[in-house]
This record gives C-alpha cells, sequence and structure tokens, in this order.
C-alpha cells in the first residue's frame, strides 16, 4: 500500500515539475515575441512559413490574451499580409494608451484601407500627429509628417521642409511622403 501511495505520489511530482516546465506553460510574452522574430527571419517572406509565425502569435495570446506587445506584432504581421480586417480587429482591441505612436498610424491606415479616407480616419491620423507633435524633438521623424500629411493638417508642408533640412533627409522616403494619398496608402498596404 505505502509502495502504490508513493508512486502514486512521485507520479503526481513528475507531473507537475513537467506542467511547470513545460515551454507551453507558463511562458512570458517575451518568449513569444523571441520565437515569432526569429521565425520571421527565418520566413524571408515566405507565406507558408509566415503562417508559422502566426501560430506563435496565436500560442502567446493564447496564454496572454491582452499582451499588448504580442497584439501589435500579430496585427503589424497580418497587415502586412493583406489581411486588413483581422489587423484591424487586433488593434482595435488594444486601448489607445497601449498602442505606440507607430501602432497608432498602422491602426488608422488599416481604417482607411478597409474604409476610405473618411472623416474618421483623418480624425485617427490627427491624433497620431498630436502624439508625435508633444513629443517632437528637434527635427520631425517620416512617420510624424506622413501622419500629418494623411490629417492633411496644414503644418505637414512645414514639416516636411523641416525635415528636408535636416541630416536625416532620404530622397527616397522624400518622394514617398509626396505620393497621392491612395498611392502612399498602398505603398505601406498593398
Amino acid at each position: 500500500m505505502k509502495k502504490i501511495l508513493f508512486l502514486s505520489i512521485a507520479a503526481l511530482l513528475s507531473s507537475l515539475l513537467l506542467t511547470a516546465c513545460s515551454p507551453v506553460n507558463g511562458e512570458p510574452p517575451a518568449h513569444y515575441q523571441e520565437r515569432a522574430g526569429a521565425a520571421l527571419v527565418e520566413a524571408r517572406g515566405d507565406t507558408q512559413q509566415l503562417e508559422e509565425v502566426l501560430t506563435i502569435y496565436a500560442e502567446g495570446l493564447e496564454r496572454h490574451p491582452n499582451d499588448p506587445a504580442l497584439l501589435s506584432s500579430r496585427a503589424q504581421l497580418l497587415a502586412s499580409l493583406g489581411r486588413y480586417e483581422e489587423a484591424k480587429n487586433d488593434l482595435d482591441e488594444l486601448q489607445e494608451g497601449e498602442l505606440h505612436k507607430e501602432g497608432m498610424l498602422l491602426r488608422c491606415m488599416v481604417h482607411e484601407r478597409l474604409e476610405g479616407a473618411t472623416a474618421e480616419a483623418l480624425a485617427c491620423y490627427e491624433e497620431v500627429e498630436n502624439a508625435y507633435a508633444s513629443e517632437a524633438g528637434d527635427h520631425p521623424d517620416a512617420n510624424h509628417i506622413l501622419a500629418a500629411r494623411l490629417a492633411e493638417s496644414p503644418e505637414a508642408d512645414a514639416l516636411l521642409l523641416e525635415w528636408q533640412a535636416g541630416e536625416n533627409a532620404d530622397p527616397m522616403l522624400e518622394e514617398m511622403l509626396k505620393m497621392e494619398r491612395e498611392e502612399m496608402i498602398r505603398q505601406f498596404l498593398p
């Protein structure tokens, strides 16, 4: 009897230890971000491998359903794959405070890609422009100018001129920032 009880306890402890050490159980969100990042590099644009990256994000979100970094990363990948509705769902699930400025800009662009340049889209871009303006350094960056252009802000031209005068001006990026609205959106979200 003691032997059976001891074996049962040993089996239970062994099972608990295996469960506790299992990579699928209890890994932090960063673990899934790292795995997905490595898989993204490995994928090199291969659609089947990118689907595997989405599976890694899904695993992470199953364990950490409200993790903003996992949701944001998955949304970026979904948008790059042209799966705008799914990307929109992830971005909408994130609270405004959980999205960094680039994520806010992506959210606006995905909404515009799906619904067009509505008043809501312009207001979304204006919010992003304001977020960039509140943290602006010496010179605006390209995303700040992009948000201003897409918000149809009167500040967009002045920001572009200021950016062009800076050291970080890139002629290719400069041409992109001068594109027509729809063409610009399609550059980022084909």
